[in-house]
């Protein structure tokens, strides 16, 4: 073994931000929403600070809407992807996907009850992990990095609410993931896929190995960072 090096979960992104922006990364938090749980870390004046974590995962989304659901049970293992379907509206129509009934008018209302519920628990989400993020955060937060699967799921609600306070958002820090790992995965792979990239040029550098194939890790969309959107690094063959 020629090196061995752990990370906090959001890590991957902050080194490719790090390697994209260079000495213009601001002032910022961390955001790493899970399954479980939810992480953050600050980084300022060049290193990153202690991390803290809650229990603010998209399991406390589920568990609130089950408890304000008559029938719906914590082991259908259908939940979550009913309610990414659902979108930000809480689709009565997609919905109905969760009802145990039998007859149509049943199944209609089913629907109906849930997505008014879901409407609530992810109303109450949002603003659950706002607070929290708001208790940890310090005046001099220039940006806000949201990483994790579940920072998607309530992405129009962050983004308001940021937008509002004047705080930039960045969505898993711009990073370019390849298809074949995108689409099954999603955003879900961005902060182990950067956190790869990391250690194969940290591998590099150590081994002086040079490698021929040459891709880009930054998406053009990102404005703040069109400078950097030329920067490539070097990956597997």
């Amino acid at each position: 073994m020629l090196r061995y090096d752990t990370a906090s979960e959001g890590s991957g992104i902050f080194f490719h931000r790090r390697r994209t922006l260079g000495d213009r990364v601001p002032v910022s938090m961390y955001v790493m929403l899970g399954y479980r749980n939810a992480s953050i870390f600050t980084f300022r004046s060049g290193s990153i600070g202690a991390g803290i974590t809650s229990n603010f995962g998209m399991s406390w989304l589920v568990n609130n809407l089950i408890s304000k659901t008559s029938g719906l049970s914590p082991d259908n293992t259908n939940i979550i992807e009913v309610l990414v379907e659902s979108g930000a509206s809480c689709d009565p129509l997609v919905m109905q996907k969760l009802s145990r009934k039998r007859k149509g008018d049943e199944i209609q209302l089913d629907g109906e009850s849930m997505s008014k519920a879901l409407l609530l628990a992810r109303d109450e989400y949002w603003r659950a992990i706002v607070r929290w993020l708001r208790s940890k955060m310090d005046e001099d937060i220039e940006e806000v990095v949201f990483c994790g699967g579940t920072a998607d799921y309530i992405r129009s609600e962050i983004d308001a609410y940021f937008q509002k306070e004047n705080i930039k958002v960045s969505w898993h820090g711009n990073l370019f993931i390849p298809d074949e790992i995108s689409s099954s995965m999603g955003n879900r792979m961005a902060d182990v896929w950067a956190f790869h990239q990391h250690m194969i040029i940290q591998f590099d550098k150590l081994t002086g190995y040079t490698r021929s194939e040459v891709v880009p890790l930054t998406k053009s969309v990102e404005s703040s960072t069109n400078d950097a959107c030329n920067d490539q690094i070097q990956t597997r063959q």
